[in-house]
């Protein structure tokens, strides 16, 4: 009987731990946000080399889109790059963001920020990569972007002459 309870307990210390790391997601967003923009990054160099042309990543504070124009607002449908799976992930910040789900556009999760390093404040810019793979950055844009949440950063960094995402 006393072993029985002792279990008891222990599960519900475990419970206990394991219901507040559930329930505060803001670690879990910091990570896949980074690894979301990274992704982003990498489907549009590789749309770049694959149809051999310019491809654009424009990056705000609320968020990461692909287009085929300079345009950061991607205000043209046809501009619009498509997601590869036909649709974004439909979340409620992508939908406030990018007001489509057809096209390559994620919004950042609330409690994760987005900017240039030593300057959340402001907003990154764009990259754009030509047929050859190569980035070249937007002014001001030096091809580094530091994601935080819950006391994380992440640094996700862009080379120009490869451009290769880190």
């Amino acid at each position: 009987m006393v072993e029985l309870i002792v279990v008891i307990v222990l599960i519900g210390i475990l419970g206990t731990i394991a219901a507040g790391r559930f329930f505060e997601r803001s670690t879990f967003d910091t990570v896949a946000w980074t690894e979301q923009v990274k992704s982003t990054l990498r489907y549009a160099q590789k749309v770049a080399l694959a149809q051999n042309r310019s491809v654009y990543v424009h990056m705000s504070l609320e968020r990461v889109a692909v287009c085929l124009d300079a345009d950061a607002a991607c205000a043209s449908d046809d501009a619009r790059l498509r997601a590869p799976g036909g649709t974004n992930s439909g979340s409620t910040s992508t939908r406030a963001a990018c007001g489509s789900s057809t096209w390559m556009c994620e919004g950042r999760p609330a409690g994760v920020t987005m900017g240039l390093p030593g300057n959340a404040a402001a907003a990154p810019g764009s990259v754009r990569f030509d047929g050859l793979g190569r980035a070249s950055m937007s002014v001001g844009f030096g091809g580094r972007l530091e994601i935080k949440g819950d006391g994380i950063t992440k640094t996700i960094g862009i080379d120009a002459e490869t451009g290769y995402v880190d």
